[in-house]
């Protein structure tokens, strides 16, 4: 009947004990009440007096025994709880009985086993928002007075609206990579490609202002000048002729640090200024902002055309198209 009681519900189980005890009680009374006088042992007071004793004892252990039978499933839980709250999410009691304790052993178990998932879960989360955090912008604590320049290409969307996923990639990649190639002859530092525009700027090193802000110009108007040596290379393998803007803006920007990248990328006011101004620059032109053309104006190599332009909603910005005399 022991190794059969993980099969009865708590309450049976109970009851089992209960009628145990009393049972055993009820047949060790009746035994020694018929053959009282029969047994030469109880015919001494002290003799009863120890058996009664002896019986109490057998009694208590069987009790004892039956109730540490039934508790020690509620000890394991206790202890399972115990660990749970102080982190330990892998402890699992794993009671196999078919009462309320072995149900309410499941249903802890399961618990467990949740808690443990969502947690690897937001370890898992944690893991990926520092890594989020070390791929996070951080600003350089000094800003830089440097040139920047946007070249957008004219017409872009129109120009890729019939090409195929891998004749738009080669399109892409022959503007890009031509245009990077002669930024770098000039010591200029490419950041991004922003859809079909590229973004690119120059670190000021040099003492001599003249030749940086001479450097800068010869850049953008030998772009100008690739334009069909570019449109060669498209035409080769079957893609359309493009004609871009190039517009230069100089001033303050803030320099950002990337961890997955070795390029560093730029912000601020002057960036924004070089975008809005884009859109005034002829096609395969050059276009400078107020504040570049403050720096080259007496150069006598170029000629600045003045274009009065609205930037924004209603602010007057003064642009300048530039050309070789």
């Amino acid at each position: 009947m022991l190794f059969n009681l993980r099969f009865f519900s708590l309450k049976k189980k109970l009851l089992v004990l209960v009628l145990t005890v009393s049972l055993i009680s009820i047949m060790t009374t009746t035994i020694l009440f018929l053959n009282f006088n029969n047994i030469p042992l109880f015919q001494l007071k002290q003799n009863i007096i120890g058996i009664g004793l002896a019986l109490m004892i057998a009694i208590s252990l069987i009790t004892v025994f039956l109730s540490k039978r039934l508790s020690e499933p509620l000890t394991r839980l206790r202890e399972a709880a115990d660990k749970i709250a102080k982190g330990n999410f892998d402890v699992r009691t794993d009671i196999k009985a078919h009462d309320e304790i072995g149900q309410l052993s499941a249903s802890f178990d399961s618990m467990a086993q949740k808690l443990q998932e969502s947690m690897i879960a937001i370890n898992l989360r944690e893991e990926i928002i520092k890594e989020q955090e070390d791929i996070l912008l951080r600003f350089s604590q000094k800003n830089e007075d440097s040139c920047v320049c946007i070249i957008d290409i004219v017409q872009s969307t129109l120009l890729t609206a019939s090409l195929s996923n891998e004749q738009i990639k080669n399109f892409y990649g022959i503007f890009i990579n031509s245009i990077a190639e002669i930024v770098k002859k000039f010591n200029g530092m490419v950041v991004k490609n922003i859809g079909d525009s590229l973004l690119f700027y120059f670190i000021k090193t040099d003492s001599d202002d003249n030749a940086y802000f001479k450097n800068v110009i010869e850049c953008c108007l030998t772009i100008s000048d690739s334009n069909s040596e570019l449109n060669k290379k498209m035409t080769k393998v079957g893609l359309p002729e493009i004609s871009y803007r190039t517009s230069v803006s100089y001033g303050t920007i803030s320099i950002a640090k990337v961890a997955t990248s070795s390029v560093d990328d730029i912000f601020g006011v002057t960036v924004n200024r070089c975008s809005k101004i884009n859109r005034f620059a002829l096609p395969n032109g050059v276009i400078i902002g107020s504040d570049f053309y403050e720096k080259v104006k007496n150069f006598d190599d170029y000629q600045f055309r003045n274009m009065n332009a609205t930037v924004g909603d209603q602010s007057i910005y003064s642009v300048f198209l530039v050309t070789r005399k």
